[in-house]
């Protein structure tokens, strides 16, 4: 993994979606000891983070507490190799008795930071996943997400591209 990825606090970064929904720990060291924070409240902003001026990743732990879950990502750029993000999306779910029990949805690309769906995690939980539910599952999904114009792409783009990685995640699940 690029850890580089993780420290610059790109919005387009390709890990930090994975790392919300594996719920990482970052482990930072300096002259003055170690510390370790939720992946989750590394990123302050656009391109700002925990980060010391001092501090290095010394490294990334994730609990290996996904077991027996639905694993997904997938990028959109604008080439197949060494492309700046336009959207992403990574995920996880488990199910039991064909409804969702446990749900992780988290974006890159569509707002100053990576950030979660827990509108759409919450509303699915407990539920079958079915054309009802997806078609709600995206339009909630706009509540999480404020996808920005700029060089690589438009709002809109995103926003609509974002809701349709969403529903092929959520197909694949079921």
């Amino acid at each position: 993994m690029c850890i580089r990825d993780s420290a610059n606090a790109s919005p387009a970064a390709d890990f930090p979606p994975g790392l919300l929904v594996y719920d990482a720990k970052i482990n930072l060291i300096s002259k003055r000891g170690s510390r370790t924070i939720d992946y989750g409240q590394f990123h302050l902003g656009y391109k700002k983070s925990e980060l010391q001026r001092d501090e290095l990743i010394h490294s990334i732990t994730i609990e290996p507490k996904f077991k027996g879950y639905f694993h997904f990502w997938r990028k959109v750029g604008s080439r197949k190799a060494q492309a700046i993000s336009k959207t992403m999306i990574a995920g996880v779910a488990k199910t039991h008795s064909g409804k969702i029990e446990d749900m992780r949805i988290a974006l890159g690309s569509v707002a100053p930071t990576a950030v979660r769906s827990t509108q759409v995690e919450t509303f699915l939980k407990g539920k079958s996943i079915n054309s009802e539910s997806i078609q709600m599952a995206k339009q909630l999904l706009k509540n999480d997400i404020s996808p920005i114009d700029d060089i690589r792409s438009t709002g809109t783009y995103r926003r609509v591209v974002s809701q349709n990685i969403l529903e092929e995640f959520l197909c694949g699940i079921g």
